[in-house]
């Protein structure tokens, strides 16, 4: 019955915001929010909300259902709008590093470019900030994978994301890396871009991206000392007692040791990799085109990235003797990157875990089956991010739920996906959340962030920016 109620209430609140019309006369507000962080919880409690557009083509709805109780924050941008377009942001530019959404939004400012929503992204190691699935900025790869990076779900596979393909058609879906390096004595199939997968040889291409160098066995640094995630539980044995001191150590999830063992295998495969260096000699189309250095092919990794070009990297047998064959002083290598099923390559990409809504059906319920979730993350109550499509694929929704307080509770995907169906969404994913869940709009973080200490820093966002009276359209 509570259910029911729930997504009634939150059909009328939908329809509201999806026949609501957005004026172009409309001028940047101040964001308000519907509730304060002191609020005290009435008896009985009543539905608030308030809406405001932002600039024309966007609106912020603030939303308490007292039914969890819960807050809702939608951002809702007209995707046919060409005064807008949609952008990922890395932390601090760079494919290592953490950073605020609101930092991020700052430096989006300072350079001119006009940012009016942002929202954390994807799933990210707390250690170096580098995050679990594709990444495509501007048309230029940080990451590329063919199964996600996570040692947190319960199986290998790609998990959903968010790409904007080349014909600039917004598509959510289960995506993986399908690259291949064209060489006059034949084609290398791609394993990643930059980003080694454990236990998977072959060749990578590093690009100015990854850093200065590529990688190389630094496990010792690496692996040191890991940061505590905020958001876990550790493991623990039954009926095995635990020391005062282990008590009060920050033990580490079975996700981080998964997380540990994978990067010491991967790091141990650098000390057989053969390296080239290429210089980039062009762009047609999706293909990009480099020439190979004068310079040697060295092994064991650790090779100095070009600013102006990429390193080819191989381990396993077929892989070096294919790369040999190839990198013949001045011949020109043809690298094809797209993303599969159904994108091509890609203008934008950035990745979450799981899809909550799929074809206006909520699977948030078998998220565990699909995708490899598991109990303490899917039917537990967390703050959640999201990115929707409603059903026409005319509108993007930008939305979190706030959560661990006591006049919003957060929500388990179940309760996600009724609330994401109710809004009118007929596509949609779940994005890194808990202390992670930012939504910040025009100047301001309008959620309140779960951590203690306030905003969290992430890996990367998604940003709707304004674009520039005379830019053209990407």
């Amino acid at each position: 019955m509570l259910r029911r109620s729930f997504v009634r209430t939150l059909v009328f609140v939908a329809l509201a915001m999806l026949f609501r019309p957005m004026t172009s006369r409309a001028q940047p507000v101040t964001v308000h929010r519907c509730v304060s962080d002191t609020l005290q919880l009435p008896d009985p409690l009543l539905r608030r909300e308030s809406v405001d557009t932002i600039v024309p083509g966007v609106t912020y709805t603030c939303l308490f259902l007292p039914q969890g109780p819960w807050l809702l924050h939608v951002a809702t941008i007209e995707l046919n709008d060409r005064q807008l377009m949609l952008d990922v942001v890395r932390a601090k530019d760079h494919m290592v590093g953490r950073e605020r959404v609101s930092a991020m939004a700052a430096r989006l400012a300072a350079r001119g470019d006009r940012p009016v929503v942002g929202i954390n992204a994807d799933f990210f190691d707390l250690g170096t900030g580098e995050i679990e699935n594709n990444n495509v900025i501007h048309g230029e790869w940080v990451k590329g994978t063919l199964t996600t990076d996570s040692p947190h779900d319960e199986f290998d596979n790609a998990h959903t994301q968010f790409a904007i393909d080349a014909r600039g058609a917004a598509r959510i879906g289960r995506f993986a890396l399908e690259g291949a390096v064209l060489a006059p004595s034949g084609t290398i199939p791609l394993v990643g871009i930059n980003y080694r997968p454990p236990r998977l040889p072959g060749l990578v291409l590093y690009t100015p991206w990854y850093g200065p160098r590529t990688l190389s066995d630094t496990s010792s640094r690496a692996l040191a000392a890991r940061p505590l995630d905020p958001d876990a539980t550790p493991p623990r044995t039954a009926g095995v007692p635990t020391s005062p001191a282990a008590a009060n150590a920050p033990a580490p999830s079975a996700s981080q040791l998964r997380a540990d063992s994978a990067q010491r295998e991967t790091l141990a495969a650098t000390h057989d990799a053969v390296e080239a260096t290429v210089v980039a000699a062009g762009r047609r189309g999706d293909t990009l085109l480099y020439r190979v250095h004068d310079a040697p092919l060295r092994t064991g990794g650790g090779i100095a990235i070009p600013s102006n070009g990429a390193v080819l990297s191989a381990t396993g047998a077929p892989a070096i003797a294919a790369l040999r064959a190839a990198a013949r002083r001045g011949s020109v290598l043809k690298v094809v990157a797209r993303l599969t099923p159904s994108v091509g390559a890609p203008q934008l990409a950035v990745g979450g875990w799981p899809r909550v809504v799929r074809d206006g059906r909520n699977v948030g319920s078998i998220a565990d089956s699909l995708e490899g979730t598991f109990p303490r993350f899917s039917a537990a109550r967390h703050p959640r991010s999201v990115i929707a499509l409603t059903r026409d694929s005319t509108r993007l929704m930008l939305v979190v739920v706030d959560g661990r307080r006591p006049w919003s509770v957060g929500m388990s995907l179940t309760e996600l996906g009724d609330a994401l169906l109710a809004l009118g969404a007929g596509e949609a994913m779940n994005l890194d959340g808990g202390g992670s869940s930012t939504l910040w709009i025009n100047g301001a973080v309008v959620n309140y962030p779960s951590d203690p200490s306030g905003e969290r820093a992430v890996g990367n966002a998604l940003f709707v920016r304004r674009r520039a009276p005379d830019s053209k359209r990407r």
